[in-house]
């Protein structure tokens, strides 16, 4: 029943676990709901895609472009969890992004996909580009079709070694999206970093390159949620950021770090 619910909002792929075979790595997340973990039972992992199209040129993230996905998320709980304690009988609690749990993981779990070499999921149609989201219950899992003692065994890529080739990071230096994310002054050599792979927000090089994602991206499998379909921004400039007022940019993905770090970026592009 939960599939054919979450269906109703464009959402394709869904599974249930038990919570106990989830890698909790924060128990306050929970905690902060009003619930004790020991009351949680279940956790329905599912997929929400937000690949568009080729857009042409581009220096936001893919997953940016489109209003801040937390704000599709909050009204997606909205209305979803709601339906979902009816149908049930039982508590209900959502969460993407900011979670208790290893949602990579869960996924991988709960059939979903691979996990690829990049730390990423890997959605046999939408590649990785797909956001995550969890509803945590106090149901039992037989009530969504799945077993506390069956055998749960994650799923991984081939390895083929794409993302790890194309990185533009060396081993230990992290990742090129949090180099766009800090706050504060940025060292000669992340300046060059941001100039030469051309993002004022976020990267996209290791889902990009993965077979499996180009694949995807080669079928024109986008996404079917109008949200991330509209007033999209794929290349941002200074002027562009400087007209928006408060309210229109904390809309947008790139505005939980304020405007000083991404117009930094944009600076060193001289745009």
């Amino acid at each position: 029943m939960y599939r054919e619910i979450l269906g109703e909002y464009g959402i394709e792929y869904a599974g249930a676990v038990p919570f106990s075979v989830c890698r909790v790595f924060d128990e306050d997340i929970i905690t902060r709901r009003g619930v004790a973990v020991s009351e949680i039972k279940s956790a329905i992992l599912f997929l929400v895609p937000y690949y568009c199209r080729d857009e042409g040129e581009a220096n936001v993230s893919v997953y940016a472009r489109a209003h801040d996905y937390h704000l599709f998320f909050d009204a997606l709980y909205t209305q979803l969890v709601p339906r979902l304690e009816k149908t049930y009988g039982a508590r209900f609690w959502g969460f993407a992004d900011k979670s208790a749990i290893g949602e990579v993981g869960a996924a991988s779990l709960a059939g979903l996909g691979k996990i690829g070499d990049n730390g990423l999921i890997i959605n046999e149609k939408y590649g990785s580009f797909v956001f995550i989201g969890e509803l945590l219950s106090d149901a039992e899992p037989e009530s969504f079709g799945c077993s506390a003692a069956a055998e749960y065994k994650p799923s991984f890529c081939t390895h083929c070694g794409a993302c790890r080739a194309a990185c533009p990071m060396k081993e230990g230096q992290g990742c090129l999206s949090f180099v766009t994310q800090k706050k504060g002054e940025l060292t000669e050599e992340e300046k060059a970093l941001i100039l030469k792979y051309g993002f004022a927000w976020g990267c996209d090089i290791c889902a990009a390159v993965c077979p499996f994602t180009k694949k995807a991206i080669a079928a024109g499998n986008t996404t079917p949620i109008e949200f991330f379909k509209n007033d999209r921004i794929a290349f941002l400039t200074s002027e562009m950021l400087d007209g928006m007022d408060k309210q229109t940019f904390r809309r947008r993905a790139f505005s939980w770090r304020g405007k000083k770090t991404i117009a930094r970026n944009l600076e060193i592009f001289g745009k």
